[in-house]
């Protein structure tokens, strides 16, 4: 395989991951492509481009003035850096999947630099993740593992999660909650054995 053509295979990747970022764009709000599928277009799209952008430069300046070759190294640096800061701040403020099951998909959406992440629950509907509801924010402390069980007979979810108190790395502590299924109402702390009985009763 020759130069050409792995340029052209890189070229081509490129493009379409490209648009399938751009598409996730034009989606309407509170829909998300299934599977992070555009979080990884967008992450692999931003280290393909600056290998395409480097190929790309050596073949238009082979044979060319120096003018011509500097100015277009001088736009591939550009392109470099773009997608190396792009790619640094995507790391830090990109959202992530907590848990999912064939039906249903928690994402820990980033809240701000300031508010912390929201754990928002979606519901599969084949290529895509449709919001339902917030379940809460990550205000016990930094979340280190959820897991959720639905019992949709009793319209309920249950939520297991460990987390490190703000403050106290050091520390794991767990907690239990219980959200309604069909609107996402976070029962209180001392409805929890009240509603652990009815699930060990079902």
């Amino acid at each position: 395989m020759n130069a050409k053509t792995i340029r052209r295979i890189i070229g081509i990747t490129t493009l379409v991951l490209w648009g399938v970022v751009v598409c996730s764009v034009f989606l309407d709000e509170g829909v998300r492509i299934a599977y992070q599928l555009d979080g990884w277009a967008f992450g692999i799209a931003l280290m393909l481009t600056p290998v395409y952008a480097i190929m790309l430069t050596i073949h238009i300046g082979r044979g060319k003035h120096w003018l011509i070759r500097t100015a277009a190294w001088l736009g591939c640096a550009m392109v470099i850096y773009v997608c190396g800061v792009l790619f640094f701040v995507s790391t830090m403020l990109t959202d992530h999947r907590a848990w999912s099951n064939k039906d249903y998909v928690v994402y820990s959406e980033f809240g701000g630099f300031i508010e912390p992440n929201n754990f928002v629950l979606y519901q599969r509907d084949g290529f895509f993740d449709r919001k339902l509801y917030r379940l809460r924010c990550e205000d016990w402390g930094q979340n280190e593992k959820s897991e959720y069980t639905m019992y949709i007979p009793l319209d309920l979810i249950k939520e297991d999660f460990t987390y490190s108190p703000y403050f106290e790395a050091d520390s794991i502590c767990h907690a239990t909650a219980f959200y309604r299924l069909s609107d996402g109402h976070l029962y209180s702390q001392d409805k929890n054995d009240s509603l652990i009985s009815l699930i060990n009763n079902q």
